[in-house]
């Protein structure tokens, strides 16, 4: 998924690869059952295709992330194997880098702060938007204000 320029490669990208190396890819994916050994479909590829090609304007059904795949791996699989992979532990094994990539995130150095802030570690943000349901749906749950 990386061009061969180094230099071509944008920082964001250059980061994301350093946060989900390969050997990170493979011993979670492994942990989580999600590869129980590895034959055509790389573990590797799969997630970058999956995290970076999924979403608006880019490929929205499993067949457009099949071709990726198929692409980026230079091979060919079935549509049925392909589809098989999306398991309740890929959900387990996305689930597991996303809070690698948080855990990661919050290692990095940032802006320095002045002694008073350095003491904190975690940051919880309210929001309290309130949203206003259907009227079908608003005798189930009433609105939290009458305005």
């Amino acid at each position: 998924m990386i061009p061969d320029n180094e230099n071509s490669v944008d920082p964001t990208v250059k980061t994301l690869v350093e946060m989900f190396p390969g050997n990170f890819l493979r011993n979670t994916a492994r942990e989580t059952g999600t590869v129980e050994r590895e034959r055509k479909i790389d573990i590797v590829i799969l997630f970058w295709v999956t995290t970076l090609g999924f979403g608006v304007r880019f490929l929205s059904t499993i067949r457009g992330l099949k071709r990726k795949y198929e692409e980026k791996a230079k091979t060919t699989v079935s549509i049925s194997s392909f589809y098989d992979r999306f398991t309740l532990e890929m959900v387990d094994f996305l689930r597991k880098c996303v809070l690698h990539a948080i855990e990661f995130q919050a290692q990095q150095t940032g802006r320095v702060l002045d002694d008073k802030l350095k003491r904190f570690t975690d940051l919880v943000i309210q929001d309290s938007t309130i949203i206003r349901l259907h009227e079908s749906l608003a005798k189930i749950w009433p609105a939290t204000r009458t305005k």
